[in-house]
């Protein structure tokens, strides 16, 4: 423990004072994640020193490395010119500032950072963050799965008048073989106990989202947005929540009017698509009002919520702890779709940018 609440710096390791980061030198392809030495983080009296384990990769990461969403300018300036991305990570805390009761060293911890930071082997965190103890059953490559895609799909499973109370619940998830989606049906069937439980994936992907507790998959190959209704006549206006981790237009002009009950809830971890082949995150000038009037048209209706994720409403620390006594218990099992080591991060990225990932990336700081 140090004795006053002065800033210090970490002088120790051997790849350098801060180890080593994937530092972004400009916006663009997966080749600008360069990796580099870094310089020695500097912890504050409230601060933990975090020696990462390992961290992975959310689809934001490589929409922000892309300079997506925002002026590049505003980009700059919220995450710094040559920035390291990243949001989760696992790892042991190797120094405390005076300050810091919650942890001490040797402590096992994983978290997400707000907007970057993770792609490191040793970084600064705040105590107040959304930072746990890691369960000690859980690898670090896999509890680092969780913390950034868990807090958004906890988010939409608490959304609406409900406020996670699904144990009656009927509850339909889009993207249901992603990151953020398999933790979603895994929560709402076996943390929250929804009643029944839909996922729309891939044929192929439809036995491993049975495995995370669906009770039914709809296959989007076979079965398109618009024809959904009209294939489950049974579930007119029966859903309680809809979860939607892609942010397809389709999903929501089809399935919204039509499946959701009278007090149900839509709500949506993706901006809506812009075009069949461009996310919201890539809208340009042009697309904003058409984007701004989707957003604000269905929000008045007070039955569809955003979750934002980078810039608040999630839940934090009690979030991650929640997550923590779910790995534990069993009830949450991410599923690590490849791992890769912190050299390898521009093919993580080029691989979750393809779009078929099932669970999650994992990056290993060897």
């Amino acid at each position: 423990m140090y004795s006053d609440c002065a800033t210090f710096e970490w002088t120790a390791g051997p790849c350098g004072p801060g180890g080593r980061a994937a530092v972004l030198k400009r916006f663009g392809g997966p080749e600008q994640l360069v990796l580099q030495a870094a310089p020695s983080p500097k912890i504050g009296c409230h601060d933990v020193l975090v020696r990462v384990h390992a961290s992975s990769v959310n689809p934001i990461e490589w929409k922000m490395r892309a300079g997506l969403g925002l002026p590049h300018p505003i980009w700059r300036l919220l995450i710094g010119r040559h920035p390291v991305l990243g949001l989760d990570y696992s790892g042991v805390v190797i120094g405390v500032g005076s300050g810091v009761d919650r942890f001490r060293v040797g402590d096992e911890v994983f978290g997400a950072r707000r907007l970057s930071g993770a792609y490191t082997e040793r970084m600064a965190v705040r105590q107040a963050s959304a930072i746990a103890l890691k369960p000690a059953t859980v690898a670090h490559a896999h509890a680092a799965l969780v913390p950034f895609a868990g807090q958004i799909a906890l988010a939409c499973l608490r959304a609406g008048p409900r406020r996670g109370e699904l144990t009656d619940a009927r509850v339909l998830v889009i993207g249901a073989s992603g990151g953020v989606g398999h933790l979603a049906v895994q929560m709402a069937r076996r943390v929250f106990g929804a009643a029944h439980v839909v996922g729309v994936c891939s044929s192929r992907n439809a036995p491993f989202v049975l495995s995370c507790g669906a009770h039914e998959v709809i296959a989007y190959d076979r079965t398109p947005p618009e024809a959904i209704a009209a294939a489950h006549p049974q579930w007119a206006g029966g859903f309680d929540l809809i979860v939607d981790a892609v942010g397809d237009e389709r999903y929501y002009s089809a399935l919204a009017p039509n499946l959701l009950a009278p007090k149900g809830h839509y709500a949506a971890a993706a901006l809506p698509a812009v075009s069949p082949d461009r996310p919201g995150e890539d809208a340009r000038l042009s697309d904003l009002p058409k984007l701004l009037s989707r957003l604000i048209g269905r929000s008045i209706s007070g039955r569809y919520t955003m979750i934002t994720g980078l810039i608040g409403g999630l839940g934090g620390a009690a979030d991650v702890a929640d997550m923590a006594r779910w790995l534990a218990d069993g009830r949450l099992r991410p599923h690590e779709h490849a791992q890769f080591d912190l050299n390898q991060i521009a093919q993580a990225h080029q691989l979750s940018e393809a779009g078929r990932t099932v669970g999650k990336i994992s990056i290993r700081m060897t």
